[in-house]
């Protein structure tokens, strides 16, 4: 997956590739989708993560992922919005007016930045406070329901492989998306457990 979607040299992948090239949002060229969609992205760096806690330390392969996941790790730190530490819609655009703060990716990302320190891939000397940045934003997030519940606002739910900039930022937000909750829970967990 990382040889086929990386984003030149940023770290970052695209949400989707089709060789066949033929899909309505796949470039006739490279077969990628237009953008870098957070969750999306989300969903690949905790399957990095967990994938790397379970490959054994002298794996031939093991080296080359971490080499994905650090560069993924520094690709996030890069694009975090220094304002709020969160993540864009759409990852590396942030400087567009239209695009907007994701909490599902948000808090993927702030899992797998955690997790990443924990196995020993990257330095909590210089991910750390993007961790914690991160997770000072997702908490912007969650808000008082009138059922006296904690409501996740501010994600998607299914959004699949969009074909343009605009359909990733137009597409419908929703309360509580499943999507959101787990990765919020996920994120809560790793976050509020002390650190070593």
């Amino acid at each position: 997956m990382a040889d086929q979607l990386r984003k030149g040299g940023s770290g970052l992948f695209f949400h989707g590739y089709d060789e066949a090239r033929k899909a309505a949002w796949a470039d006739r060229v490279t077969g990628l989708s237009s953008d870098v969609w957070s969750e999306g992205l989300g969903w690949y760096a905790l399957v990095l993560v967990e994938t790397l806690a379970l490959i054994d330390p002298l794996h031939s392969g093991r080296q080359k992922v971490e080499g994905i996941l650090r560069g993924l790790v520094d690709g996030l730190a890069r694009t975090q919005d220094s304002r709020t530490g969160l993540w864009f819609q759409v990852v590396d655009k942030g400087e567009r007016a239209d695009n907007w703060h994701d909490t599902s990716g948000s808090a993927m990302f702030v899992y797998a930045i955690t997790r990443a320190m924990e196995l020993g891939c990257v330095s909590p000397g210089r991910y750390r406070s993007v961790a914690e940045k991160g997770y000072a934003g997702i908490l912007t997030k969650a808000t008082a329901g009138v059922d006296g519940m904690v409501d996740i606002i501010d994600a998607c739910d299914g959004v699949c492989v969009q074909n343009s900039y605009e359909n990733y930022v137009n597409y419908t937000k929703v309360l509580n998306a499943k999507e959101a909750v787990g990765s919020v829970l996920w994120a809560s967990v790793i976050m509020e457990k002390p650190m070593a």
